[in-house]
């Protein structure tokens, strides 16, 4: 385990602390609202943004722009987008972490000068830059079960994620049932390991709850209502056989699909998928904007959360969309994964298909409403990505 730095100060001096809070990487659009939220006396936050050749190229961008500076994005919020070597995370991150390591430290030198250093880690990978850096505290931030992306590397990479728990001043997990695993798996870091699901971003929590749906977006104003709607990716995580039940059960609903398709390939799920997108009544809009996203929710009569319960990334995952929705007040159906059951008694958790389709029809007699509009957006407003940032600062050993 790499020394923690002494440049942690006495507080008992009186003097306040400087907080340098980087994290590493931002590029979930969760994580990065999250932490463009922290709104503190005396701390700073560099957001970094890390993908390598082959991705940016993928997102369009040229070389030419890969190179870009830090930029302020507020008071005390930067950001800094860096392109790296492909490999750089997992084949040679000792080496490939040090335009990374360079950046935090310039970062520091040039705005948070005799500040401590916390370094946020979303991957266990991140140890490397750790290594580099030598923050004053260290944060793990688990977002998923890591050996679901890497299944090749899976024993490898839970190892890494062990010593990750083992060595941080604090872990936070966004699903409850992955801070329970990591308790199990590092019963010694047991009472440094938090459930801190995901925020709702302030700018787009509704004012007022919509006890009915919002005017829609104008590519789908001219769909019939009631609209039925999903956003996200679409893979073989959804459950594609419910899906298609729901658009048979409902032929004179709109089912409204928002996210972009996996590109073909093997498996019953696909054929599955493409079963569903071919019926007349469901319409597939591709990718949108995530500064928009919140027009579609609100304007739905119901909003899905569709998942296989038997498929073991879902079992780990807290469905960033549970915040999404509640954040408009909408009715929401979901299929009955672990985290969703912890939001029971604001929208209904099915326990199985019949269920999941019975739910959905009780809102649409009920016009819409199932009377909890009020509730799911005051839990959002008690739950921004601002306060469960400072829930998160609030657990950090700091002194």
């Amino acid at each position: 385990m790499a020394t923690i730095s002494t440049r942690r100060k006495d507080v008992t001096e009186g003097t306040a602390l400087r907080l340098a809070l980087a994290v590493a990487d931002a590029n979930w659009y969760t994580t990065e609202n999250l932490f463009r939220e922290v709104q503190r006396a005396n701390v700073s936050t560099l957001l970094l943004k890390c993908i390598d050749y082959y991705n940016a190229w993928m997102r369009g961008l040229p070389p030419w722009a890969w190179g870009r500076a830090l930029t302020q994005c507020g008071p005390d919020l930067w950001q800094r987008d860096l392109v790296l070597p492909s490999g750089w995370m997992k084949s040679f991150p000792a080496l490939g972490m040090r335009p990374i390591g360079r950046s935090i430290r310039e970062w520091c030198r040039q705005h948070v000068e005799g500040g401590q250093l916390a370094l946020v880690m979303t991957y266990p990978h991140y140890l490397y830059l750790r290594d580099i850096v030598r923050p004053d505290y260290q944060i793990y931030f688990n977002v998923d079960d890591y050996t679901q992306y890497w299944p090749r590397w899976a024993q490898s990479v839970s190892l890494l994620e062990q010593q990750a728990v083992r060595e941080a001043d604090l872990t936070v997990c966004v699903s409850r049932l992955r801070a329970e695993e990591l308790c199990a798996a590092v019963p010694e870091a047991a009472a440094r390991i938090r459930h801190l699901p995901h925020g709702s971003a302030s700018n787009t929590l509704a004012e007022e709850p919509w006890d009915q749906p919002a005017p829609p977006p104008p590519d789908i104003a001219s769909l019939p209502r009631p609209l039925i709607g999903y956003v996200g990716t679409l893979e073989d995580r959804l459950d594609w056989n419910l899906l298609d039940r729901l658009s048979t059960s409902f032929p004179h609903a709109s089912i409204v699909i928002v996210g972009k398709l996996a590109p073909k390939q093997d498996g019953a799920w696909y054929a599955e998928a493409q079963r569903f997108l071919a019926r007349p009544n469901v319409h597939a809009l591709g990718w949108r904007p995530q500064n928009v996203i919140h027009e579609y929710n609100r304007s739905f009569d119901v909003c899905l959360i569709p998942y296989r319960v038997d498929h073991p990334f879902n079992r780990a995952c807290s469905p960033t969309k549970i915040m999404d929705y509640m954040g408009t007040g909408r009715p929401i159906v979901s299929t009955a994964l672990p985290e969703c059951l912890l939001y029971d008694h604001l929208f209904h958790v099915a326990a199985t298909e019949d269920d999941f389709l019975d739910a959905v029809r009780a809102v649409l007699d009920l016009h819409s409403d199932d009377g909890r509009a009020a509730q799911r957006v005051d839990w959002a407003r008690l739950n921004t990505c601002r306060r469960v940032a400072d829930r998160l600062l609030d657990w950090l050993p700091i002194g």
